[in-house]
C-alpha cells in the first residue's frame, strides 16, 4: 500500500488496490460493513443494491431525510455503465428524467419490498419542456422520494418533510449548486440561510459521481496515445463511510486514491490525481493501455483476450498453467481479475496459483478471488 505524502490535504488517505473485471457480490441485507471498502458498482443494479442498502443503514441510524446521488444510466451507459466517454448524440432531457424515475423506483422497491404499489406523480408543469420533477411514493408512503428537483421545489420538499406520516424523506438527484456560484440558486439573504439550514437535515447517504480532471481523452501528439494526462474518476460515498475518488479506465479498471470526510473539491481531486500520478499509480498506465488507437480499432492482446474469457466464463487456469506462464502473461491475469498486478515475479505468481487452486478445490473464482486478495 502506498501513501500519498504531499501535494494534497492531509485527510486524504491511503491508497488501494487496482480492481479490474471483478463484480460485487449481493449482500442479503443492508449489514454494517466498512464503506469505504464498498467497491465501485459495475452495472446498474449493484449500485441501486448499494444504494438501497446505504439509505437503510442511514435510516437505521436515525437519519430520515436522506440526499441520494446516482450515475444515471444514460447515453453511453445505457450500454455500458462503465463506458466514460460522451456520446456525439446525447439523449433528449425527458429521457434522462424517465430513466432517473425508473431507478429510483428499483431502488424503492429493494428498501419497501417487491410486493410494495409505487405511484408516480409529476409535480412540474407537464409536457417535455421546463424543469422535470416526480414524487414517487412507496406504500402507504413508507418512503417518498423526490426525483430531479430544482431549487423552486424546495417549498413541496419542506411539505413532504412536515408530514408525519411520511417515514423517509429521499431527495433523489437534486438539480440545485449548493457551491461556487456567485448568486445561490437557494435565495438571497434569510431566505437563503433558512433553506441551507434546512438542507444540512439532510444526510447524503449514497453517493456516486463522475468528474473529469483535465483532458484525459486527448492524444498526446508525442506519444500518440490517450490518457497522458488528467483522469476520469467515479466518487462514491456509501454511509456511514467517507468519500472515495476512484480513478477508473475505458475498460472498466479502477483504483481507489484517496478518501475524505467530505466532498472533495475539484481543486483536492486535482492535487490527488497530479499526486497519485507522481507515484506512479499502475491504473495510470492500465488506463493509457485500454484507451490506445490499437483498442479503438478493435485490438487487444491475446493475454488480455484469453485472461477476460476466463473470468467471464466463471473458469479459470489449472494450477499448472499458471507454473509455465511468463512474469508478463501472470499479471495480465491477475489485473484482470481485479487482483494487484504489483509485486515480485514470485509473488505475482503464488497470488494467482492462489486462485488456480481455489478453483481446481471446487471453490467458485469469486470466491478465489476474494480469497487470493487477502494474501500479503
Amino acid at each position: 500500500m502506498q501513501t500519498l505524502q504531499s501535494g494534497y490535504h492531509a485527510r486524504w488517505s491511503s491508497l488501494c488496490p487496482l480492481h479490474r473485471g471483478h463484480s460485487l457480490r449481493a449482500r442479503a441485507s443492508p449489514a454494517a460493513v466498512q464503506p469505504d471498502t464498498v467497491p465501485l458498482p459495475r452495472d446498474v443494479a449493484s449500485m441501486v443494491q448499494q444504494a438501497a442498502e446505504a439509505v437503510q443503514r442511514a435510516q437505521a441510524a436515525g437519519k430520515q431525510r436522506q440526499i441520494v446521488e446516482l450515475i444515471n444510466p444514460v447515453n453511453e451507459k445505457a450500454n455500458n455503465f462503465l463506458a466514460t466517454e460522451a456520446m456525439d448524440y446525447p439523449c433528449s432531457n425527458m429521457k434522462e428524467f424517465e430513466t432517473i424515475v425508473g431507478v429510483t423506483k428499483a431502488m424503492l422497491k429493494q428498501l419497501a419490498g417487491a410486493s410494495a404499489q409505487l405511484k408516480v406523480q409529476r409535480i412540474d408543469e407537464g409536457g417535455i419542456d421546463g424543469d422535470l420533477c416526480a414524487v414517487v411514493t412507496a406504500g402507504e408512503q413508507q418512503a417518498v422520494a423526490v426525483v430531479w428537483p430544482t431549487a423552486e421545489k424546495l417549498k413541496q420538499i419542506k411539505q413532504l418533510a412536515e408530514d408525519k406520516q411520511v417515514q423517509l424523506l429521499l431527495v433523489v438527484q437534486p438539480l440545485w449548486k449548493t457551491e461556487g456560484n456567485l448568486v445561490s440558486e437557494l435565495g438571497f439573504g434569510p431566505w437563503r440561510k433558512a433553506n441551507e439550514e434546512f438542507l444540512a437535515t439532510f444526510e447524503r447517504s449514497y453517493q456516486l459521481y463522475e468528474q473529469r480532471i483535465g483532458a484525459p481523452s486527448s492524444v498526446d501528439l508525442r506519444t500518440g496515445t490517450r490518457y497522458a494526462s488528467g483522469a476520469v474518476l467515479r466518487v462514491l460515498r456509501s454511509y456511514p463511510g467517507s468519500w472515495v475518488a476512484h480513478v477508473v479506465s475505458a475498460d472498466g479498471a479502477s483504483q481507489a486514491v484517496g478518501g475524505s470526510a467530505n466532498k472533495p473539491t475539484y481543486k483536492e481531486v486535482e492535487a490527488l490525481v497530479d499526486a497519485a500520478r507522481k507515484a506512479k499509480l499502475e491504473i495510470f498506465k492500465v488506463a493509457q493501455e485500454a484507451s490506445s488507437l490499437d483498442r479503438e480499432a478493435g485490438i487487444r492482446p491475446a493475454e488480455e483476450v484469453e485472461a477476460a474469457a476466463a473470468a467471464a466464463s466463471g473458469a479459470f487456469y489449472t494450477p499448472a498453467e499458471v507454473q509455465v506462464m511468463d512474469p508478463k502473461q501472470v499479471r495480465r491475469v491477475l489485473v484482470n481479475l481485479g487482483l494487484p498486478g504489483a509485486g515480485t515475479p514470485v509473488k505475482l505468481q503464488q497470488r494467482a496459483l492462489a486462485v488456480a487452486e481455489a478453483v481446481a478445490a471446487g471453490n467458485s473464482l469469486n470466491d478465489a478471488v476474494e480469497a487470493a486478495r487477502r494474501l500479503r
